[in-house]
């Protein structure tokens, strides 16, 4: 990596990782405050339940070792999730509430994708690494 451009993408790697300590940490709260009860799930809920909050959460947790697949995990199940909300409702959620708390998963790919890139650049044999490499 070329070392000019170390700043910005440690900047970006730490403002991701804290933005998804507050996120699974609000997530965390909400199900603590509100009593959740896994049993009172119907069957279509858990589809919904397996995206968000599960997938989300489990890929801003993976992105703390594997940015660039953390990041897609949270991406990814973010973008299932209003998808299967809306061909199951016919409607998306209201507010942007759902992909602020998965916002950290974009931060994730976009570190994971400047250091792509700089590495790319900086390499001098000329191979390209993967970017969902540490």
């Amino acid at each position: 990596m070329n070392p000019d451009n170390k700043p910005v993408a440690t900047i970006i790697r730490w403002l991701a990782r804290l933005a998804s300590l507050a996120s699974l940490g609000m997530i965390l709260a909400f199900f603590i405050g509100e009593g959740f009860d896994l049993r009172r799930l119907a069957s279509r809920d858990w589809e919904l339940f397996a995206f968000f909050p599960l997938g989300v959460c489990a890929g801003m947790v993976l992105a703390w070792w594997r940015e660039g697949w953390g990041g897609c995990v949270t991406v990814v199940s973010v973008m299932a999730f209003y998808v299967v909300h809306f061909a199951v409702s016919g409607k998306l959620p209201r507010g942007p509430w759902f992909a602020i708390f998965a916002s950290p998963g974009a931060l994730f790919l976009l570190s994971s994708l400047l250091r792509h890139h700089w590495n790319t650049k900086s390499n001098p044999t000329g191979e390209t690494p993967c970017p969902f490499k540490p």
